[in-house]
């Protein structure tokens, strides 16, 4: 029965496919899956799909006697509780969206901008848009929900290009995470800080302190210069991956033992303490006089 239960989830796909089937039809489309899936209606379709899948899940939840009635509510209002903050966000978006689909908000953001800024810059501005924005909300989804409708109606308005397309889309996408990681009012936060007993400063310490350089890595070698066409997309996962074992090479360090850096800096600083000991003016000094010169080289 597991396996049957499991088959409820293609239901959204289903109502998908004869609902874009009844589009092509009339388009005379050739009808294939494809075709189907991307002429339908996915906002209709996924609420259809998820009410029909609920609704028979309870039933064959029942039925089958896996749950109590009272814990089966139990375990339902937990569910709603958890998707309330989701749905809310998506429905603020799509609101968002229509207004400014309304306002023409992109049109003017695009007048504005005119020729004044080359389309390769874009996504190193949505990608600095998107770490202000994630990092205020703490929220990878609510930035999302209200990046998208602001800038993609703005690129398709400033280039036919779809290449800077994607590159735009997948800045908005990454920068979003940034603020879900190291922001302190965000939920992955707040969780660790309950669940683990650190305090909150020390554990934004951390995080930011491994955010916050890959961050900017990400920004410069990846959606600057990927958008100007210095080089591929997959160079710049090369070049990052290159820069950040360096750095933790020189850098970083075992809890048990130095750095790189901090070795070679021992070592400089030893080569200069042995010659300061064997000059003339420190074996001439009074021992008060050497105690006090060691301190003041050390």
């Amino acid at each position: 029965s597991s396996g049957i239960n499991a088959e409820y989830g293609v239901i959204s796909i289903v109502q998908m496919y004869f609902d874009g089937k009844a589009v092509i039809e009339e388009a005379d489309i050739p009808v294939t899956f494809l075709n189907c899936v991307s002429h339908s209606n996915s906002i209709t379709s996924l609420i259809i799909g998820t009410s029909a899948s609920l609704l028979l899940t309870l039933i064959m939840v029942l039925g089958q006697r896996i749950l109590p009635m009272p814990k089966l509510l139990e375990y339902f209002v937990d569910g709603v509780k958890g998707m309330a903050e989701p749905i809310m966000i998506l429905i603020l978006a799509w609101g968002l969206g229509v207004a400014m689909n309304d306002i023409h908000t992109s049109q003017y953001i695009a007048l504005a901008l005119g020729d004044s800024m080359k389309v390769e810059y874009f996504p190193a501005i949505v990608c600095l848009i998107g770490y202000a924005m994630s990092y205020a909300s703490g929220s990878a989804l609510g930035t999302q929900g209200i990046i998208f409708p602001l800038v993609i109606p703005v690129i398709v308005h400033l280039t036919d290009d779809e290449e800077v397309y994607l590159k735009t889309i997948a800045a908005a996408c990454s920068s979003s995470v940034f603020g879900n990681l190291c922001s302190p009012i965000a939920d992955t936060t707040i969780a660790g800080v309950l669940f683990t007993g650190c305090p909150m400063l020390d554990h934004l310490k951390v995080m930011s302190t491994f955010c916050i350089p890959i961050g900017v890595l990400s920004l410069l070698l990846g959606d600057l210069m990927v958008g100007l066409n210095l080089y591929p997309f997959w160079a710049s996962y090369l070049v990052a991956l290159l820069i950040i074992v360096l750095v933790f090479t020189l850098f970083g360090r075992s809890p048990r033992r130095d750095s790189l850096a901090r070795k070679l800096l021992a070592l400089v600083r030893g080569s200069g303490m042995a010659r300061f000991l064997s000059s003339s003016s420190f074996e001439s000094s009074t021992e008060e006089e050497k105690t006090r010169l060691i301190q003041d080289n050390l």
